[in-house]
């Protein structure tokens, strides 16, 4: 495929991403990661996705910006996750390549196949609340996955999902975290000088499509159901880290 067939089909992929996460709330990050490195390489896509994010974050944390619990964001949430990206970007000078894709790919796959798991159960409640050390893990977990991939979500999830807020004061305060440890991720992309005169155009090219998967995943909530659209979702992510695996796998025989 031509460069501009590549980057088409990518920006096609972030409007799709960006109306899941619309629709029904799931990762448009992870989403984007997954798919987006059967196109073009890994660290490539967080670093064209990342910097579109604040669009989504940044609106929701102005708009909603009284429901962050600042207790909990900074006496926990960003000191751990700090924490956790810290030692992810020094695992970063150590490991990289193929590893990190084959990585990628089983976490992937592990946490779908269990979102199936519960899909098929009946289980769309969060679970009882966790234990504190479980919670710092996931909390140093996430910090860790997103420093190399941008995509800490699911285990950022698990932990603040259980701390009792309400609806508003969880998705404002996990906005306001991405707000932080995105700003940090680009900070150090702009160091390394990832970000050239061409990545810069290509950001700049997908800025569009953000609001346009969010109208698109406000039409698909409405009119699809959310169970069958999420065990869709769940299948083809499932689908899409296998590929990743037999691909990274491949890398490194």
């Amino acid at each position: 495929m031509t460069p501009e067939l590549v980057f088409a089909l990518f920006a096609l992929l972030v409007v799709a991403a960006y109306a899941v996460q619309t629709a029904i709330g799931f990762g448009s990050t992870l989403i984007c990661v997954t798919f987006g490195a059967q196109l073009i390489g890994l660290q490539e896509v967080i670093h064209l996705v990342v910097p579109i994010s604040f669009l989504q974050t940044g609106y929701v944390v102005i708009r909603h910006r009284d429901g962050i619990d600042r207790r909990l964001l900074l006496g926990r949430v960003l000191p751990l996750m700090g924490v956790g990206m810290a030692f992810a970007f020094f695992l970063l000078t150590r490991v990289g390549g193929p590893w990190l894709g084959l990585a990628f790919g089983w976490m992937v796959l592990a946490l779908s196949a269990r979102d199936l798991h519960r899909l098929r159960m009946g289980s769309t409640a969060i679970d009882r609340p966790i234990t504190r050390p479980a919670s710092v893990a996931a909390l140093l977990g996430a910090g860790v996955v997103h420093g190399i991939y941008a995509s800490g979500g699911p285990l950022l999830v698990y932990a603040v999902g259980r701390e009792g807020l309400t609806k508003k004061a969880f998705r404002s305060t996990l906005c306001a975290v991405w707000i932080v440890l995105n700003a940090v991720l680009v900070a150090r992309f702009v160091v390394a000088g990832d970000y050239d005169r061409a990545v810069i155009i290509d950001v700049l090219w997908l800025i569009p499509t953000v609001p346009i998967g969010i109208l698109a995943g406000e039409w698909i909530h409405h009119r699809v159901d959310e169970r069958r659209f999420r065990f869709a979702v769940l299948v083809l992510l499932t689908a899409a880290a296998i590929s990743l695996i037999v691909r990274y796998s491949a890398q490194l025989a």
